[in-house]
């Protein structure tokens, strides 16, 4: 089942932290705070609000996990398409496309493992420049 496997979890925790490599290869970051909405068999449930420092030539691609490869991604204007591979030892993928207005950025992406799926939705602000090779602090942690 998707909602017990670790890995499609951590995938999904993995947008409130970007992948670090060495500070003179990253250019300058945005500060994004994202709120998630999952929806699986019918029910929705809201997850804890993320902030993500992320590179511009990401292009809201959610970060790969060490068991994944990302396949697919498409940039056309403002909205990127995205595809993720995952496997072994848990087979799965990730299919998703982010739209970016303005200061603003609308996306969803679907989870799909042994025949299950869930569907992320999700709404991020901007907040102005960032380090991406820090890490950034969650709301009310320093």
């Amino acid at each position: 089942m998707i909602g017990s496997s670790n890995r499609w979890w951590a995938i999904l925790a993995a947008l409130s932290c970007a992948a670090a490599a060495p500070a003179w290869a990253q250019p300058k970051g945005e500060e994004w705070d994202y709120a998630l909405t999952v929806q699986m068999g019918g029910m929705q449930m809201p997850l804890p609000a993320s902030k993500v420092c992320a590179r511009p030539d990401e292009g809201n691609t959610p970060p790969v996990d060490k068991h994944c490869q990302l396949k697919e991604r498409r940039v056309s204007g403002a909205t990127t398409n995205f595809r993720i591979v995952c496997g072994p030892p848990e087979p799965g993928e990730l299919k998703g496309e982010f739209t970016r207005k303005g200061d603003r950025v609308e996306g969803r992406y679907t989870m799909t493992q042994g025949g299950e799926s869930m569907t992320v939705v999700a709404v991020g602000k901007r907040l102005g420049a960032c380090d991406p090779s820090k890490p950034v602090a969650l709301e009310g942690k320093k």
